[in-house]
This record gives C-alpha cells, sequence and structure tokens, in this order.
C-alpha cells in the first residue's frame, strides 16, 4: 500500500446449476444410465469449458499473454485443502445468493459440476504440489 502500487487478485467461480445434478439423478433412478452418465459429462465438461472461457476473459481485461498466470483450484495439489471454499464463499455472498451455490460440511462445492479458482497472474507462476498426493498417502 505504501509503494502506491496496485495488485489485483482474481477468484472464479463457476456452475453449470443444480438442474444438471437433478436431471442426472432422475435418469439414474430410471436406470438409464448410458444417458444419465452422457448428462453428467457433458455438465463437467460445460462447467470446465466455462471455467477456461472466464480465464482467457480475465487474461484479456488485465492485459496478459494468452499463456501467462495459472488457474489454481481448491481440492488439487497446489491448494489441496477444499475448507478453503469457505473463504472464498465469504468473500463472495454473491456465489450463494445468485448462483444458488454450497457447500457440503467437508467443503466440496455443491452443485458437484462446480469449480472455483484463485488466478495468478505473475509471469512465473507454475503448477506445483504441496505436500503429497492422494496416491501418495494412499500407497502408505
Amino acid at each position: 500500500v505504501e509503494s502506491g502500487q496496485m495488485d489485483v487478485v482474481a477468484l472464479q467461480v463457476v456452475t453449470v446449476g443444480q438442474e444438471a445434478t437433478e436431471k442426472f439423478e432422475k435418469l439414474q433412478a430410471a436406470n438409464d444410465y448410458t444417458e444419465a452418465y452422457f448428462i453428467h459429462g457433458l455438465a463437467v465438461q460445460a462447467a470446465e469449458a466455462t471455467a477456461n472461457y472466464l480465464h482467457e476473459h480475465i487474461r484479456r481485461e488485465l492485459g496478459l499473454a494468452e499463456e501467462q498466470g495459472k488457474r489454481y483450484s481448491w481440492g488439487y495439489p497446489a491448494i489441496p485443502e477444499l475448507e478453503d471454499h469457505f473463504k472464498v464463499f465469504k468473500l463472495l455472498p454473491a456465489v450463494e445468493s445468485e448462483l444458488g451455490m454450497s457447500l457440503a460440511t467437508s467443503g466440496q462445492l455443491i452443485p458437484e459440476q462446480s469449480t472455483a479458482a484463485i488466478i495468478v497472474h505473475h509471469k512465473q507462476a507454475k503448477y506445483y504440489s504441496v505436500g503429497e498426493s492422494r496416491v501418495e498417502q494412499l500407497m502408505k
């Protein structure tokens, strides 16, 4: 603050909505497993594609190079703690009121076909792991 320089952090939250989960569950209950998994896959890919689109939009807004910066999501190796989603929801109350999202007690996003991320725009940002992976933990 004293330097007079400003910095920016981008948080993004994406969901395809509860309707996708409800449609998946309805198809499963009707034993239409093939269609259910097609719907599930489409919803997952739609959420990820939207997250990619927003990441690119943020890059353009900040005037960044095409591949500059990284998107880190909670629950993945760089930010393994799902409980940190509670902090995101506190910072962005519209996630609940406008998007209709919620969190499980574990911090898992609801509905399932949703993502949340922090976008780091530094030129040297890289993907990395914190601690052991879940596979490494299970192999002990």
